[in-house]
């Protein structure tokens, strides 16, 4: 399979571009320059869209087929556009720590966490609706908007901080979806989705299976406390399944080129064939 896009000019080992590494390396995909700052498949520039951004502060002028990560483009009057997987802001970093191995629910010892930053205004604004501070055990959410801010963690750190800990919460970011609720999946930490948050991916997820859902802290303390004392073993399911069965996972592992069969990058109305 082909990807066209350019490279040169991105970080490296950073979310989607190093994804795409990691795909190269393992014979998945064959990459040809695009000579502009998208990914591009099928018949090449302007076929089949795969857009990495997380908000529509970039768009090429038309396309014939979106697939796309982050915010969803339902109503955007050009192609036919379905939701996609997203990745981890270190694949490599997620991947590693995952062959590691995953520990399994009863034997974490933190109940819950979030470990972030806000670092612009969209960020503000959708993260500082509640107090989220009030219900998890280990949080930390700085504000450091024009600033430069030194976080306390190397990516080492915080993914082992995420594979000790039952519940990770989930918040909007810049877009509605963050590197964060792909590192709880792939480390099995059970994800309690909020407000905002983007529940769109290729492979659908299931409230209850794949995740819970809180409006507001007294929510997420109420689903932590009753899922630890009454419901252990649901919730090393979940473990299990956000580790095994969503298009989250795949993405890291070998079953990513199993499923890009599974795409009809024609311009039907479908994307499975």
């Amino acid at each position: 399979m082909k990807l066209f896009v350019t490279m040169r000019n991105h970080a490296k080992g950073d979310t989607f571009r190093e994804l795409i590494e990691m795909w190269d390396e393992s014979n998945y995909i064959v990459i040809e320059d695009s000579h502009d700052r998208f990914c591009w498949t099928g018949d090449g520039v302007g076929d089949v869209l795969m857009y990495e951004y997380a908000r529509f502060d970039f768009l090429p002028k038309t396309w014939n087929k979106g697939l796309f990560s982050n915010t969803q483009a339902w109503n955007v009057p050009i192609g036919k556009n379905h939701p996609w997987i997203f990745w981890s802001r270190h694949p490599r970093k997620l991947e590693s720590k995952i062959k590691d191995g995953i520990i399994s629910f009863d034997d974490r010892d933190t109940k819950s966490i979030f470990l972030g930053k806000i670092e612009n205004p969209i960020q503000y604004e959708n993260r500082m609706t509640h107090d989220w501070s009030t219900c998890i055990e280990e949080f930390s959410m700085p504000v450091a908007i024009g600033n430069v801010y030194e976080y306390p963690y190397t990516q080492d750190e915080y993914l082992n901080k995420v594979s000790r800990s039952r519940y990770g919460l989930v918040l909007p970011g810049y877009g509605p979806k963050c590197n964060r609720e792909i590192e709880y999946f792939g480390l099995g930490t059970v994800p309690i989705y909020t407000k905002g948050c983007g529940l769109d991916y290729y492979d659908k997820l299931e409230e209850g299976v794949h995740y819970f859902y809180a409006s507001s802290p007294d929510e997420v303390a109420a689903i932590v406390t009753t899922s630890v004392l009454h419901n252990g073993k649901r919730c090393q399911r979940m473990v299990e399944i956000g580790m095994s069965e969503t298009v989250l996972v795949k993405a890291h592992t070998k079953q990513q080129k199993e499923s890009w069969s599974q795409y009809d990058y024609s311009c039907s109305d479908g994307v499975e064939t």
